[in-house]
């Protein structure tokens, strides 16, 4: 199995690092330019019940400047780096500049590792535009759709045609 979203819990890749992270009356959004996932996660207190998501059910809550999110209730779909169903993880994002968080995930599964592990690392903000993520297997191959185009014009005997 593969981790095919953003998270929970990110880790950067080689692009599309980019986050934004909202926080409105009673929720916080966080918006993940690769694959550009959005985690609603509500501030509430309300439980996370019994309805398994690919990302998890995500519940959030302050402690003093860090922002807590827990996630549990995994599909058996997913997994991380051999994690199961019943992972728990926590996240923290702590300010610790005006332009640094402090992101750190633990990662709970009694039945896939012999303990917790924790990842940490800076997130840096950024001015960057957040764009799409999206495949576009015709960026590559572009010039010899082109010039295939071209010739079969030739073969044709067709001129190509450059009013439009």
């Amino acid at each position: 199995m593969f981790w095919s979203t953003a998270g929970p819990p990110m880790l950067p890749g080689a692009y599309n690092n980019n986050i934004r992270i909202t926080q409105t009356a009673g929720y916080v959004v966080i918006l993940n330019e690769m694959i550009h996932d959005a985690r609603i996660v509500p501030l509430d207190g309300r439980p996370f019940g019994d309805v398994r998501q690919w990302m998890g059910v995500s519940r959030g809550r302050w402690e003093g400047n860090t922002l807590v999110i827990e996630t549990r209730n995994f599909t058996d779909k997913t997994s991380f780096f051999g994690s199961g169903p019943n992972m728990k993880l926590k996240e923290r994002f702590t300010r610790v500049a005006a332009d640094m968080l402090l992101y750190e995930f633990t990662v709970d599964d009694p039945a896939s590792f012999t303990r917790p592990w924790t990842v940490q690392f800076p997130m840096t903000r950024s001015n960057e535009y957040m764009f799409e993520y999206a495949c576009h297997e015709g960026n590559y191959s572009i010039a010899n759709a082109l010039q295939s185009a071209r010739a079969q014009e030739r073969a044709s005997g067709e001129a190509p045609n450059t009013t439009k």
